[in-house]
């Protein structure tokens, strides 16, 4: 990549990432194990070294994601600390990806840097199950309520980026075909010049699936899911100091399913998925500093069919108007500042939500690491809200042929109540029903890591995340939304390894301990206190490469209370380039044929294989 777009790659962080190996960065590659110079850039919205990063953050790139071979995303984040998934059905069915054990929602998801939200949805959360895999180039996850530069209701970030060519230009063609009369096809062309770059792919994903409920005792059928995604980015270097980008995706997406309908409960059922992202910027890198004007939008369509029939129809967008920037104030000091717009509207619902925040960011002699930051938000229904995240990571080298960095962090938050689940409230005349009133959380970060000359990284975090008056459906009398009056709690532990036992052999595990209670000082359903993975990466030559992953899930119960019952799932694939423009892979899934549930009533995928080709010109 030439320098003016290594520049701008780093200054335009925040909105549209991108990664390159230089000889000022790295990336976390498969069988490399993380060091204190691979890049981040969720945790500060901007790229910095690791050694300087006190939050805590996972980073799988493209070779990680085509290791795992999964064709949802959802599936690839099952492997990460501190992450579990509950899918009702199979592949693209309503799936929840929780972190730490708190919601899915409050996760907020970026796609080269346009949020994917969904402002119809019950609580605005992403559609994690209709992201593919193809073209995904990295993705960071900042685990924990710590995503303050974000939102204020940001209680962690999924931050993906599509895939970059550093220099020249790339076609890629990929086929692949297994269980479940699965088929899934993806056409990419990427590639960049002095002034321009670009990116364009074509994805689409089908399978017949499985019979998801198992309560569907009359027809037992299968329930399958199609999905169509198109993406495009380009990016004009206007000159050294101004930079122009533009992202646009479209998703169309439908899924069977069963147990639907009221009163009478019928297993034909589907729905239809359609969502439209676009985002334009114009950046500015200078001596000092770099600033960034933007705007996206992104608009849904959901609807519902009962045995044909219309059932559930919606439509909203969100549009965000950013001013975001940083700006150098010494060798060791640095300001992160922004001012942002954002609008949430839901047929004839709208509001606005004002914000401006900055960070503080300093660092002594390289070694000890600090940042202080402020948001103030101002909603149109809620009033105004202050959060703020403290930061500090302090790094001790030489120590047993390596590094240690100490770190620790703190933040506070606060979500308003969706639009949706105003509505609903509204709708049952109901005047035992409190008004709802923001959400507040706040959640600290102590932890420890070591970095052995590229051979072993290891980490040990605490965590601690509370939710105040949380807001939740009243699952007894079924009266609507109600707030907790209380605090809810999220707290454990995460043990973390990577280790490059010989040149041809990783290992990695990642153990998470998480007690996360209800305000009556119950399990949260659908929380294992317990997960675990252990997988190890086998590449004898570099045409060859063997991928393998045990997960575990332990001590969970359902929303019911009962207890759902301890398993453990190994995947595998292989992976085998025929020459330069051709490599052919077949993937296990369940290899041991576990009869397990994520989701009380609702089968799980058996054993299953699938076997593909990817071409690149």
């Amino acid at each position: 990549m030439n320098k003016i777009l290594l520049s701008w790659a780093v200054a335009s962080a925040a909105s549209v990432p991108a990664f390159a190996n230089t000889t000022d960065t790295q990336s976390v590659t498969e069988g490399t194990v993380p060091d204190l110079e691979t890049i981040i850039v969720v945790s500060a919205r901007q790229g910095e070294p690791l050694r300087r990063v006190a939050t805590s953050v996972s980073v799988l790139d493209e070779t990680d994601i085509k290791a795992r071979g999964f064709a949802s995303l959802a599936d690839v984040l099952r492997s990460v600390p501190s992450v579990s998934v509950s899918n009702s059905g199979g592949m693209g069915k309503a799936t929840t990806l929780r972190v730490r054990g708190e919601d899915g929602f409050r996760t907020l998801v970026r796609i080269d840097g346009v949020d994917i939200s969904d402002p119809t949805s019950t609580q605005g959360g992403a559609h994690i199950q209709h992201i593919l895999t193809n073209d995904l180039g990295r993705v960071e996850l900042l685990r924990g309520p710590q995503g303050m530069l974000y939102g204020a209701d940001a209680g962690g970030v999924l931050d993906i980026s599509t895939r970059r060519e550093e220099s020249g230009h790339q076609i890629d063609v990929s086929a692949e075909g297994g269980s479940f009369d699965s088929r899934r096809y993806n056409a990419s062309a990427g590639g960049s010049t002095e002034s321009l770059d670009y990116f364009v792919s074509a994805a689409k994903a089908h399978t017949a699936g499985f019979n998801t409920s198992v309560n569907d005792t009359e027809l037992q059928d299968d329930d399958g899911y199609n999905n169509e995604t198109l993406h495009g980015r380009a990016g004009w270097n206007i000159s050294e100091q101004w930079r122009l980008d533009a992202v646009v995706r479209d998703v169309d997406a439908s899924s069977e399913y069963d147990r639907c309908g009221w009163p009478v409960t019928q297993d034909v059922c589907s729905d239809a998925f359609s969502q439209q992202n676009a985002r334009v910027s114009l950046a500015r890198n200078g001596e000092s500093g770099q600033q960034e004007l933007s705007y996206s939008r992104a608009d849904l369509n959901r609807t519902s069919y009962t045995a044909g029939i219309v059932s559930y129809d919606t439509e909203g967008d969100i549009q965000k108007l950013n001013l975001n920037g940083n700006v150098d104030l010494s060798g060791n000091q640095a300001l992160i500042y922004g001012l942002e717009r954002r609008e949430d509207s839901v047929r004839d619902m709208s509001r606005d939500q004002w914000a401006a925040y900055s960070e503080y960011q300093g660092n002594y002699a390289e070694q000890l690491f600090f940042t202080l930051g402020l948001r103030h938000d101002d909603n149109s229904d809620f009033g105004s809200h202050n959060s703020f995240r403290a930061s500090t990571a302090y790094l001790i080298d030489q120590v047993a042929n390596g590094a240690i960095k100490l770190k620790a962090s703190y933040g506070t938050g606060f979500r308003a109540p969706s639009l949706f689940e105003i509505d609903y409230n509204r709708s049952q005349n109901n005047p035992d029903l409190a008004p709802l009133t923001p959400e507040e959380s706040r959640g600290v970060d102590l932890g420890i890591e070591y970095f052995g000359e590229n051979t072993l990284h290891l980490e040990l975090v605490l965590f601690d995340q509370i939710i105040e008056n949380e807001i939740g459906f009243d699952l007894v009398g079924y009266t609507g939304y109600l707030q907790s009056g209380g605090e809810s709690q999220s707290r454990g532990v995460e043990l973390i390894a990577d280790a490059q036992v010989t040149e041809t052999l990783m290992l990695s595990a990642n153990y998470t301990y998480t007690d996360s209670e209800t305000v009556a000082d119950t399990p949260r359903p659908r929380r294992p206190k317990q997960l675990a993975n252990l997988g190890f990466t086998y590449q004898p030559t570099s045409a060859l490469s063997v991928a393998v992953n045990l997960r575990s899930s332990a001590d969970g119960v359902d929303i019911d209370g009962s207890s759902m019952d301890d398993y453990q799932v190994l995947d595998a694939s292989v992976r085998y380039a025929l020459n330069t423009a051709t490599t052919v892979y077949v993937r296990g899934e369940n290899l041991t044929d576990k009869d397990y549930v994520e989701v009380a009533s609702f089968n799980t995928a058996g054993v299953a294989a699938y076997a593909g080709v990817e071409f690149s010109f």
